[in-house]
């Protein structure tokens, strides 16, 4: 580190200013343009994370599935991989539980990739295959991180909901996993000011000052805790080394605005003997013109039915049935606007 050799760290820092005062007195457009290009990267480097995806699975346990959403953000201080035979670096959280309209709660995780891997295998990838392979990285991630074990049969939900949950809930998630970072790279500064002396006495809480208000532009609608610990950025790495390739550009700019879907009206019955026993259920959906616009998942003890900008419904079945998810039915009434489901159960 720096602090380890004081002379020689003085004498490339000399070389340094150097080289750019001649810079300023020979060929001051080109200074100018050097010192523009390395704010607009550090501007790039300290976006916080934002949403770009999100995808819904569920959570195995022994005695029941949990609807699990993955906000899949988009955050450039993840490095993106040197080349195609690199793994791609991850950074997640811990799962959180945030409560519902209805009073119903959801389970929620956040995982970020480089602007650059989202580009190639995100929402917008034009080969659904290389999105899988993108989704089921992630859920490698969480399953090694939280020790749970996820279903690989997952839901990419429309671009209208692109995150799940608070979008502010799900950056602090992610903020707080480099917290330790931060506070290593306000201690190199310390060393950096003990390096150079008197001259560089403030110039730590100047740096820091000027990373905030760099931040603080583009994120005036986040809350002033997010603002904080982002205030002084390294990125975790997943592969040891790696530093952030600065300067990426997005190719959507994403806002965090969120839809908000209904829970549509709905009743479940059972029917039929015990050898050949039935759950009914009936979900009315006004509006709706078609059951191509619907977007259905059926498990063994559940179903998961959103209607983009519309409709959203995680319907447990009744305690002790399994369902036959490969021999149901589904009819839906232009007239009524029901849609009615048929599954064969096994009780």
């Amino acid at each position: 580190m720096a602090s380890n050799d004081p002379e020689n760290t003085m004498k490339q820092a000399q070389h340094i200013w150097s080289m750019l005062d001649d810079l300023a007195a020979q060929n001051p457009e080109a200074y100018r343009k050097f010192i523009e290009k390395h704010l607009a990267e550090g501007r790039e480097a300290m976006r916080p994370p934002e949403p770009h995806m999100c995808v819904r699975t569920v959570i195995k346990q022994e005695t029941k599935r949990e609807a699990l959403f993955i906000n899949v953000m988009d955050w450039p201080r993840i490095p993106a991989p040197k080349s195609d035979e690199d793994p791609i670096p991850t950074l997640g959280g811990s799962l959180f539980t945030v409560s519902e309209d209805d009073g119903s709660s959801v389970t929620i995780v956040p995982v970020a990739f480089n602007s650059k891997v989202l580009q190639d295998f995100g929402i917008d990838s034009s080969l659904m295959e290389e999105q899988r392979l993108l989704v089921n990285l992630a859920i490698d991630y969480i399953e090694d991180q939280n020790k749970v074990t996820l279903s690989r049969d997952f839901i990419v939900l429309p671009k209208s909901t692109r995150c799940k949950g608070p979008v502010a809930k799900s950056k602090e998630v992610l903020l707080k996993k480099v917290s330790g970072q931060d506070m290593a790279f306000s201690s190199e500064l310390d060393e950096l000011e003990k390096t150079f002396g008197p001259l560089t006495t403030g110039c730590k809480d100047a740096l820091l000052k000027d990373l905030s208000s760099v931040r603080s532009q583009d994120t005036v609608d986040d809350n002033s805790g997010l603002q904080k610990a982002f205030s002084s950025s390294q990125p975790e790495l997943r592969l040891p080394g790696e530093m952030v390739k600065p300067g990426v550009k997005l190719i959507e700019e994403v806002h965090s605005t969120e839809t908000h879907l209904v829970r549509p009206d709905c009743t479940i019955d059972v029917t039929g003997a015990d050898s050949a026993k039935m759950l009914i259920i009936r979900i009315h959906l006004p509006g709706v013109s078609s059951v191509s616009e619907c977007s259905l998942e059926i498990s063994n003890d559940d179903l998961y039915l959103l209607v983009p900008d519309r409709y959203e419904l995680t319907l447990p079945f009744p305690e002790h049935t399994v369902a036959v998810c490969d021999k149901q039915s589904a009819k839906f009434s232009k007239r009524t606007s029901f849609l009615t489901l048929t599954i064969p159960i096994a009780v």
